[in-house]
């Protein structure tokens, strides 16, 4: 019996590190696609000459569509077809990829690019809340904060090597065109799609599963309507007021792709560089958000980050040096990094795979807030420059906006009387965000 025990956690132990691994490959598969099919998408829009307000449409409305898909898909979907589920958002992103190839590379109209990228995004967002939701049923709890962050932080770093080596494919090579950049980010998608096909029927995924349900420490909740309200009002806080202060970004957020190559002048390396130089930032400070947002501290990662994230339009306005505005990229990426994670954690922090709904509601709803109020942004950023107001008008009001949003939801958060949120815990947060010895 003892020596069946150890062959069994001998190989739930190997199976559980093969799954992580292909996941990670699953993950460079994935950035690839990022690096070519998204990160091209506005570039190549701004190329074939679109309006304001076409630009706008193509930066909300798939995003509008995605975060209705995210919002109704999730509760839809029963724990023993999650898995399945999650293939099925990959096949029809990739009817998008291959929508907006064909598009690029035979015939060119802005209605179905729009059309073409509106299924890539639904596909792509409806899988976010399904794809973390899975992932933290095969992942331990007690490791799925540095599964998220490692992951998370070799995915940005490959998104930036695969961005800026297309970059410069494209700028130096003659030949090379955008719509090879686009078949590259299909096959890419195509491949990640079947890897995670793999790793989703394969007899480890479903005794790692099995095993994490069995081993989670955190206390049986059945429905979130059993979770303590000043828990769930703490939550529903955050959730509101980030998603606010994503209207306030996406005024200005969608018009720095024109601003850089109309105002700036910049060439395709140029920008290509200063556009994905924020994935270095993620990079490199991903892990030590992860390490710090145990618990009630990623309440206090999304208030942090949302301060600087409030800055940046004002930098732009202030410094046309394009190394200023590297450096300036540079702590946007490590801010935005943090705020993405801290609010995926400050809902799975409290959840993980305990709840009967699954993370995967709670974070749809959040996911379709935000994009919500990304495209009214974008909308009025719009309508704002069609009014003849500057770019750097824009920024300005953005800026503003953030500012406030981020005053309102620290002072709201003071005003919980919650031992977790003390000043006490405050600083013992910012000091796990310093190096450790």
């Amino acid at each position: 019996m003892l020596g069946i025990d150890v062959f069994s956690f001998y190989y739930s132990l190997v199976n559980f590190k093969q799954t992580v691994k292909l996941s990670h490959f699953e993950g460079g598969l994935y950035a690839l696609m990022v690096a070519s099919t998204e990160s091209f998408l506005f570039y190549y829009a701004v190329k074939q000459n679109v309006t304001s307000l076409q630009l706008a449409l193509l930066a909300t409305l798939p995003l509008a569509l995605g975060a209705l898909s995210q919002m109704l898909v999730p509760k839809l979907i029963a724990d023993k077809h999650l898995g399945s589920s999650i293939v099925w958002t990959m096949l029809f992103q990739i009817f998008g990829v291959l929508g907006i190839l064909y598009t690029a590379a035979f015939d060119y109209s802005f209605n179905k690019l729009l059309f073409y990228s509106c299924i890539h995004f639904v596909g792509g967002l409806t899988s976010n809340p399904l794809w973390i939701d899975w992932a933290s049923k095969i992942i331990p709890k007690r490791n799925f904060r540095k599964y998220m962050a490692k992951r998370s932080s070799y995915t940005w770093y490959l998104i930036l090597i695969f961005y800026i080596t297309l970059a410069l494919l494209g700028q130096y090579i003659n030949g090379f065109k955008l719509v090879y950049i686009f078949l590259i980010g299909a096959i890419a998608r195509i491949l990640s799609c079947s890897l995670q096909t793999y790793i989703i029927r394969g007899e480890f995924s479903k005794k790692i599963k099995a095993h994490a349900i069995f081993k989670s420490s955190q206390e049986h909740v059945k429905s979130i309507h059993e979770m303590p309200l000043d828990l769930v009002k703490l939550i529903w806080i955050f959730i509101i007021g980030t998603s606010i202060f994503r209207l306030a970004t996406y005024i200005s957020s969608p018009f720095f792709v024109p601003y850089m190559m109309n105002d700036l002048k910049l060439s395709m390396a140029q920008y290509v560089i200063l556009s994905s130089i924020p994935y270095f930032g993620r990079a490199i400070f991903f892990n030590i958000w992860g390490r710090a947002g145990k618990g009630y501290a990623a309440f206090y990662g999304i208030q942090l980050t949302i301060l600087y994230i409030s800055f940046i339009p004002i930098i732009w306005i202030l410094s046309r040096n394009y190394s200023v505005l590297i450096f300036t990229e540079i702590l946007a990426g490590i801010s935005w990094g943090g705020f993405e994670l801290n609010q995926v954690l400050m809902i799975q922090n409290f959840m993980h795979h305990s709840m009967k709904e699954g993370s995967r509601v709670f974070l749809g709803i959040h996911m379709a807030l935000t994009n919500f109020f990304g495209v009214i942004g974008a909308i009025l950023g719009s309508i704002l420059l069609d009014a003849q107001w500057s770019f750097y008008q824009v920024f300005l009001l953005s800026s503003k906006l953030r500012f406030l949003v981020a005053i309102i939801l620290i002072f709201k958060v003071k005003n919980i009387k919650k031992p977790e949120l003390s000043f006490k815990n405050f600083k013992s947060y910012i000091k796990n965000l310093l190096p450790q010895e």
